[in-house]
Formats: C-alpha cells, structure tokens, sequence
C-alpha cells in the first residue's frame, strides 16, 4: 500500500509555539491563587484593627489575622481583659469579618461567634459566666456577690446602643451587704425577649430595653419587669416581692420594713419600684 503524503501528519513549526503558550495559560490563575493565599495566610493579626471601632484597643497582639489574640484590650481609656479569635475568610471579601471569639477578664469568659463591621456588630451563641463580683465595669456596684451566667442567643449593636437582644442571663447566690445583713437572697432569670428590643417612649426612647425578672427559688418570691434607659446609664426594676416562708429573719424583717413604705397588694406582695444608675 502506498504511504500518504498527508501534511496534516505533519506539525506546522509556525503554531506550535503558540499551542505550548496556550498549554501554559490555566497555570496563570492557579499560580495567582497560590501566591493570595501565602499572602494571606502572612497576614499579621494587626490587620484584625480595622474592624475593631475607634474607641477599642487590641494591644500585645499575636498571632495571625486567621487565630490570634490581643493580651490586653481597652475600652474608651478602661482595661477590659483579653481576647482570641478565630476568623472566617469569606466575609472579609465584603469588607467584614466573621470570628469565633474568647474573651476572658479576671474572672468572667465569654465565648461568641460575630459578625464584625465598622457599624456595628451582631452576635451569636453569646455565653459566658463569672462571679458577680468581677462586673463592675458593667455597672454592678461593689460589694454584690453571686454567680451569672449569661445565654444569649443573639446581640446587634450599632457600638452607640443595643438595637436587639434575645436570651437570658440567670443569677445565682445573690448577695449584697447593704441587704438583709449580707444574707442569701436566692437565684434569679432575667429573660431579653423581642420585649427586650429598643422601644419607644419609656425611660429613654429607642435607648430603652426592657426584661422579664423573676426568681428561680430561694427565700423571696418575686415577679418584676426591668427597664434599661442605656443613654442615661440607669436601670429601673418593677414589681412585687415577698419572702417565702422559711426565709431568714433578715430577709423577713426587711421585706417587712418595704411593706411599711409601700404597703401590701391583696395576696401579701410588696410592690417595688427601684432605681440603679451605672
């Protein structure tokens, strides 16, 4: 049989430096992809301060922009503990970030996941506890004693005030001097429902957040709804109170001393009406 003559058996010198250019040409973005990844994998925790507000400092940090940890965090000039933080890639390319995060001040840790912007912030699986008395810096005043845990399904804020809130923050073994001679006064719930949420009017407009109190057992019984104006740094806590039977003469005599003031509701209880500034 004859050979073919055929020119399509042979290679035409022309085009083959163009084919191995374009043999070459899906190693360029892969070869984009990796060198952004060794970038961003070098990236220093530094970084994680741009989304952090103005009024927060990160100092001693460490680590990488992916796990790192601040060793000391001030808040508007105040020390308010340490932090370590996990964070998830894909939010930044909105410009946010999306951490898993540990902090730990003194005695109290709190664990979260957040989604942080300049704005704002939202949180989720809020949980923490820590004895009573190592939350002065929210407010609670010296001399208090008891346990809180806190379980907050989520938190937003704009950094200015809360916009919403829905969970519970449960107070054990509470205790105070200036109460009953120091006495136990038993466990409480504190419930941040949509009833929680910034309302109108109140004490403070839409700085107000209101909660459900009431007592999980213990000497006294009581059944009250929390009013928080945020912007005057004051809480306002409603409702009626009475010691159950067996509780302590203490708490007996200064359950009896309120009902002097206030007098009694048609089933024994003391009506209440206390104000806290912080």
């Amino acid at each position: 049989m004859p050979t073919s003559h055929s020119r399509n058996l042979r290679p035409d010198p022309r085009t083959a430096p163009r084919r191995r250019r374009a043999a070459y040409w899906p190693l360029i973005p892969a070869g984009i992809l990796v060198a952004a990844g060794v970038l961003l994998a070098a990236l220093p925790a530094a970084v994680i301060t741009y989304f952090v507000p103005p009024f927060v400092q990160l100092r001693d940090l460490s680590g990488s922009i992916w796990h790192g940890g601040a060793g000391r965090i001030v808040v508007d000039g105040r020390e308010a503990g340490t932090l370590e933080w996990r964070l998830h890639p894909l939010a930044l390319l909105h410009g946010a970030a999306d951490l898993d995060v540990h902090w730990v001040d003194r005695g109290i840790s709190l664990d979260a996941s957040a989604h942080i912007r300049r704005r704002g912030l939202r949180a989720h699986r809020v949980r923490g506890d820590g004895p009573i008395a190592d939350l002065g810096a929210f407010g609670v005043a010296p001399g208090w004693r008891g346990t809180a845990h806190l379980d907050l399904r989520e938190l937003a804020t704009d950094y200015a005030r809360i916009e919403s809130i829905d969970g519970d923050l449960r107070l054990a073994n509470l205790a105070s001097p200036t109460i009953a001679g120091g006495a136990n006064l038993g466990s409480y719930l504190v419930h941040l429902g949509a009833d929680a949420a910034p309302v109108d009017g109140g004490l403070g407009g839409n700085d107000t957040l209101r909660a459900r109190v009431e007592d999980t057992g213990g000497p006294l019984r009581l059944r009250a709804n929390l009013t928080v104006d945020t912007a005057a740094r004051r809480a306002v806590i409603s409702g009626t109170l009475a010691a159950r039977p067996g509780a302590s003469a203490a708490i007996v005599g200064a359950v009896a001393q309120m009902a002097e003031l206030r007098g009694r509701d048609a089933a024994g209880n003391v009506p209440i009406e206390v104000e806290v500034r912080f």
